[in-house]
């Protein structure tokens, strides 16, 4: 069984955040099946098995802060006997793509994300796939990166991240349903301006 996890930062004061988009995004595929979610305090998180055609799946929200994420991951995987090389995606935002812009990997490095860095660090293993979706700053910072993740979306970004989350969502079905590849294919292409 595959599992889909967003990583963000639990409690009401980060929902909105833009460290938080990959957390918005597993809420928004969830939400396009109208499921409870369960939540396991021994797991440390919030979970629903959903379906798409056949394809049984996991969505999950880790109840750790981002850079303990990775203990969420490994509790998660050995409960569900997830294959962590094959059958997990882990969506999170990246602030090195133009914001709206995704990737989806196979495998690949933390590129200093600390979510994906405590994964890496628990699971001993860069080789399970991540889904970027991109909140990089349209103009050079006045603040630092940290408060500059931390902050919420402006409102025109916010307006636009329904349209990012349907194609983002398409990506995650893509990913449980077939081959990777195919899925990136999809997913990796720019957009047209």
């Amino acid at each position: 069984m595959k599992l889909v996890v967003g990583l963000g930062n639990p409690g009401s004061q980060y929902a909105k955040t833009r460290h938080n988009i990959g957390r918005r995004l597993v809420e928004a595929l969830a939400e396009t099946r109208h499921a409870n979610w369960q939540t396991n305090k021994a797991l440390r998180s919030q979970w629903i098995q959903l379906d798409q055609e056949g394809s049984p799946f996991l969505v999950a929200l880790p109840e750790s802060f981002m850079n303990e994420s990775g203990e969420t991951i490994r509790l998660l995987a050995e409960h569900f006997r997830i294959d962590f090389n094959s059958e997990l995606l882990v969506v999170v935002d990246d602030v090195s793509l133009p914001f709206g812009r995704l990737r989806l990997r196979a495998s690949g490095q933390d590129g200093g994300h600390l979510g994906l860095r405590s994964i890496e660090e628990v699971m001993r293993s860069q080789t399970y796939a991540r889904l970027r979706i991109g909140i990089a700053p349209s103009e050079s910072l006045a603040e630092s990166l940290e408060s500059y993740v931390l902050r919420p979306f402006k409102a025109e970004e916010e307006r636009r991240l329904p349209e990012i989350f349907e194609r983002a969502v398409q990506s995650c079905i893509l990913w449980i349903t077939g081959p990777i590849e195919k899925a990136m294919d999809y997913t990796n292409k720019p957009l047209p301006d």
